[in-house]
């Protein structure tokens, strides 16, 4: 079933996570939120304040889809693996709801302090911040050591490429685990590292359809995105 909606989206030509678009939303809501609780304690403006308040309880509403696509797209793209960055977003995310929900309790009531709610307010823009910052590792990756020659396109987009989805995993300027294993110096070898299969395209490919272990598959990855990522992994 899960399977199907990403092919029925990459038949339309959407190729991309579904969470990070959706996270836009509480994002945005949250810092209005916070800008327009801050204006309202500064000059002591009721309607901004409950501008403020409206804009938690959207935020709030709009967790559950945000978590649910985030969801989705772990299950499809990381094969449910527990990495570091999705550790931390999902404490991140509950973090953030007590936060929203701390929020609304407070804004309820009759007498508001505004300067305390405006730092309730403060922390949730921060934890949003930060969620989208480990949310950015996974979709354009952590680009440690990815400084081999890029001399070609096809080279370029393989580097591209490797950021985006391989190098939360696996370091590219050295041969020492990550998560994974690195990659320096791959086709020099005599076989894959965990696999322990002769270094050919052909298995590289087998692994990113059909991995061993713990990795997760590919399956949306495209001839030519395979071809470009085995083209810049040949100039590590």
């Amino acid at each position: 079933m899960l399977n199907q909606i990403y092919e029925t989206l990459a038949r339309i030509g959407y190729h991309h996570p579904l969470h990070p678009p959706v996270t836009h939303i509480p994002i945005g809501l949250v810092i209005g939120a916070f800008l327009f609780s801050l204006t309202a304690w500064i000059f002591n403006r009721e309607s901004l304040a409950q501008s403020a308040k409206h804009c938690i309880v959207l935020a709030l509403l709009s967790v559950p889809p945000a978590v649910l696509f985030g969801l989705m797209d772990w299950q499809h793209f990381y094969a449910g693996a527990l990495l570091l960055p999705i550790r931390i977003k999902m404490v991140l995310a509950t973090t953030l709801t007590i936060l929203l929900l701390v929020a609304w309790g407070a804004s309820r009531k009759g007498k508001r302090n505004m300067s305390r709610l405006t730092a309730v307010y403060g922390l949730c823009l921060v934890t949003v911040m930060a969620l989208g910052l480990f949310g950015g590792e996974l979709v354009y990756g952590v680009r440690d050591g990815a400084t081999a020659p890029i001399d070609t396109p096809l080279v370029r987009q393989g580097s591209d490429l490797f950021g985006q989805r391989c190098s939360v995993c696996h370091y590219a300027d050295k041969s020492e685990a990550k998560i994974g294993p690195g990659f320096k110096g791959l086709f020099q070898r005599d076989q894959l590292p965990v696999s322990k299969k002769p270094v050919t395209e052909n298995a590289i490919i087998n692994q990113l359809k059909s991995p061993v272990e713990k990795m997760p598959p590919f399956p949306d990855l495209s001839p030519e995105q395979i071809q470009a990522l085995i083209a810049y992994l040949k100039t590590l």
